[in-house]
């Protein structure tokens, strides 16, 4: 239950964004903007279960946001009909925004949904630790 719980809140802060940057700003409908925050929140979901735990905050995202830009460009390309914008510029705020949300949804995984994580750098030992 706790892992449908953050795919929901993932799925609502990537909607969010996609819904401001390309639906208020650009004008991109809302059928396409659903689609692709569906597919960025999934998609990204199970990198977050594979990547996360075997890497560290900054890595995981890092590749959030690679994999945000690259979704969110081919799936633009593929979804939206002649677009009077710079898709480039469009999918590159939209990454930008959305690698900043998933810092924090990183750390929501870690303290609400795996409460004894262990990742690289939570392995390493307290000073005064032996």
């Amino acid at each position: 239950m706790k892992y449908l719980e953050a795919l929901l809140i993932k799925f609502a802060m990537v909607f969010s964004v996609v819904f401001i940057i390309l639906g208020l700003v650009y004008g991109v409908g809302i059928f396409d903007i659903f689609i692709l925050s569906l597919l960025v929140a999934v998609i990204g979901f199970v990198g977050d279960l594979i990547i996360y735990p075997k890497t560290s905050n900054k890595v995981a995202t890092g590749g959030d946001f690679v994999l945000v830009f690259l979704i969110t460009w081919f799936g633009g390309l593929w979804l939206i009909e002649n677009p009077d914008f710079s898709l480039i510029m469009a999918t590159l705020y939209t990454a930008v925004l959305i690698a900043a949300g998933e810092w924090f949804f990183h750390i929501y995984l870690t303290k609400r949904v795996w409460t004894h994580k262990e990742t690289s750098h939570t392995l390493e030992q307290e000073p005064n630790q032996k």
